[in-house]
């Protein structure tokens, strides 16, 4: 069975962990993103405001990693729990601008 499972936001960069490699080599991304935007819910104006994890490999990775806390993004990419194990979810980035 396929379903979707596509996230779209902006973020600003709040922090990221030190530059790893995963077990075949691909560069990782790991960081907090704090997001904040204003929408319309049942007619009535909602004010979001949180902060999320994300991850991404290779050459987004690399990009990502070389980003600056305070860095601003549009991202996608998609919601996958953050090991088998865990119930946690965490945005994976697949592209960014």
């Amino acid at each position: 069975m396929s379903g979707i499972n596509s996230v779209e936001l902006v973020g600003t960069l709040t922090g990221k962990e030190a530059v790893r490699y995963t077990p075949a080599g691909l560069e990782v991304f790991e960081g907090t993103f704090h997001h904040r935007a204003q929408l319309v819910e049942a007619g009535r104006t909602r004010t979001l405001e949180f902060d999320f994890p994300a991850v991404s490999y290779a050459e987004t990775a690399k990009a990502l990693n070389g980003l600056a806390p305070g860095a601003q993004i549009s991202l996608k990419g998609f919601l996958a729990p953050r090991s088998m194990k865990s119930r946690r979810l965490i945005v994976h980035i697949t592209e960014f601008n």
